[in-house]
Formats: structure tokens, C-alpha cells, sequence
């Protein structure tokens, strides 16, 4: 954590831990232990699954727990949809579909949708505050994700099915979206213009998809 932390707004500091608490759960990664074990299985067993990926991912939760490790982010307290949205991707990643299931849940809308915009809000406030060594960290990611989405739309078996599950799901990510609006608006965002660009985000993954169909 570097000096510059210590001179931001209280709202400042807790929204950034807030929305860095959904990128690393600290406080939850033990309700999700037995998800490590299956992606690392499944990323060993089935062609097209990438251990590249799970490697950044985790090289992400480092950078996280690294930064806050003065204050650590296993108090931050995350919405009841928030915890929803993952308790589903482990039931993902045991379905038959896993490869459909989980690219929509954790491809598509949690990285896809979500994760964009907590990473523009990061970005944004970290650049905006003087946080240089958060925001370098935070491009970085970026720059993973992007990629990761590409690759998620890659695994996508059945494009029409997809496409269904992302309208079921959406819901959900409004919902967590909505739910943390009082931290979010303290620094600058309104929950109609995140909302707004959550639908724009979910409609142009939607048509990625869909032109897998035609394809």
C-alpha cells in the first residue's frame, strides 16, 4: 500500500477496497475452497481450457492481498447477489454443459459486464488519486481480462443456449450492481450510468455470440 492511500477521502478509500474485495473475497474464499481443485482439474483434462488463464487469475488475487495487506480485505462485506452469482459457478463447473455454463457465468457476465466496469472504476479512481502503483497493477489486469473474455466466447458450444443464459443471468449482475450503489456513488458513479453501460457491455457480448450462430 503505497503513502498516497493514506491521503484519500474515507469514501475514496473504501469504496476502491470495496470494489477490490470483488475481484479477491478474501472473507468468502473459504466458502468457495473446493473451486480451485475442479479448474485446475478441469483445466488439465479438457482441450481448450486454459491453465494460462487460472494462473492469472490467481496472480490477480496476489496483487489484491499484496496491496491490502495492511488492511486486509477479508472484512470488506459483500451483497447477498454477489455471493449468489458464485455459489453458481461452482454448481458450473460440475454441469455437464460446464464449458457453455461457466463461459456465460464467469466469462461473459462476470468479466464480460461486471468486471469491466469495477475495473473503469478502479482504473479511473486510482489514476484520478495519485494511486500509481494500484493503477499500474490495475491495467495490468486489464489487460488480462480483456483476453479473457475473447477466450470465454471461444469456448461457447451451443451459441443459442448461451445467449439464453446470459439474459437469465443478467438480472443478477443489476441486482449486485444495485446493491452497491452506496459505495459506488461516494466516488462519482451513478447507478444509471453503470447501469447503462452494463447494458451496452451484456448487448455487445450478446452479438459476439450470436454471430458465432451464423458463423
Amino acid at each position: 500500500m503505497e503513502e498516497t492511500w493514506y491521503s484519500l477521502p474515507k469514501e475514496i478509500r473504501e469504496g476502491i477496497r470495496y470494489v477490490s474485495a470483488m475481484f479477491y473475497p478474501e472473507g468468502l474464499m473459504p466458502r468457495w475452497k473446493e473451486m480451485r481443485p475442479i479448474v485446475f482439474s478441469l483445466s488439465k483434462q479438457v482441450k481448450g481450457y486454459s491453465l494460462q488463464q487460472v494462473i492469472e487469475e490467481l496472480e490477480h488475487f496476489d496483487f489484491f492481498r499484496e496491496y491490502f495487506k495492511e488492511e486486509p480485505l477479508s472484512d470488506v462485506k459483500l451483497p447477498a447477489s454477489y455471493v449468489k452469482l458464485f455459489d453458481g459457478l461452482v454448481e458450473d463447473l460440475r454441469s455437464p454443459r460446464f464449458l457453455d455454463d461457466v463461459a456465460t457465468r464467469f466469462h461473459v457476465i462476470t468479466e464480460g459486464v461486471l468486471a469491466t466496469v469495477g475495473l473503469k472504476i478502479l482504473n479511473e479512481t486510482s489514476r484520478k488519486y495519485g494511486l500509481v502503483k494500484f493503477n499500474e497493477g490495475v491495467k495490468n489486469i486489464i489487460e488480462d481480462e480483456a483476453r479473457h473474455v475473447n477466450y470465454g466466447l471461444s469456448l461457447i458450444q451451443d451459441p443459442e443456449y448461451a445467449v439464453r443464459r446470459v439474459e437469465e443471468l443478467y438480472p443478477l449482475a443489476v441486482q449486485i450492481m444495485k446493491d452497491s450503489r452506496e459505495k459506488l456513488e461516494p466516488m462519482g458513479y451513478s447507478l444509471k450510468e453503470l447501469l447503462e453501460l452494463m447494458e451496452e457491455l451484456k448487448r455487445a457480448r450478446i452479438e459476439k455470440i450470436k454471430a458465432r450462430i451464423t458463423a
